[in-house]
C-alpha cells in the first residue's frame, strides 16, 4: 500500500471517535464506536473487551473496517475515510506505546481507572476517502 496522504493522516489522527465494523462467526455484521489512537503512519490502536461481540468476531476474521467521518448540514462539507485493516492483538512495547498514546489523547481513561484489555493494532491495507484534499485511493 502507498503511504496515506498527509490530509488523511491528519484527519485520522484528529478523530475522537470512529466506528469499527466486523462480521461475527455466524455471519452477522456488527459495528461499534471506539476511541482511536493513530500512529501517524498506517496503524490505528483501540482497546476492546475480549468477550465483546467485536473481540469475539476478530477471533474468526481479522479483517475490520474503520469509519471516520464528519457530518455537516452543508453536504459539500461531508468528509469520510474508510480504512480496511487487519486486526492484531498487541503486547509488550507496542502495547505500552499504544496505551501511552491512548492516555495522552483521552485523559478520561485515567479518571475511570480503565485498564488495558484486548488492545488491538488495526493495520491499514487499503482505504477510500471523500471530501479530503487527497485524491481517492
Amino acid at each position: 500500500m502507498k503511504p496515506l496522504p498527509h490530509a488523511i493522516r491528519e484527519f485520522v489522527d484528529a478523530a475522537r471517535v470512529c466506528r469499527i465494523a466486523t462480521v461475527r462467526g455466524d455471519g452477522e455484521p456488527h459495528v461499534i464506536p471506539v476511541c482511536p489512537v493513530f500512529d501517524g503512519e498506517a496503524t490505528v490502536y483501540v482497546d476492546l473487551g475480549p468477550k465483546s461481540a467485536t473481540g469475539l468476531a476478530l477471533r474468526h476474521e481479522a479483517r475490520i473496517a474503520v469509519l471516520i467521518d464528519e457530518y455537516d448540514e452543508d453536504w459539500t462539507k461531508l468528509r469520510k475515510v474508510i480504512l480496511k485493516c487487519r486486526a492484531e492483538e498487541i503486547s509488550g512495547a507496542e502495547k505500552d506505546a499504544a496505551w501511552a498514546g491512548i492516555r495522552r489523547k483521552f485523559p478520561q481513561y485515567t479518571t475511570v481507572d480503565w485498564e488495558p484489555r484486548m488492545t488491538m493494532a488495526l493495520r491499514v491495507y487499503a482505504w477510500v476517502q471523500e471530501g479530503l484534499e487527497a485524491p481517492a485511493h
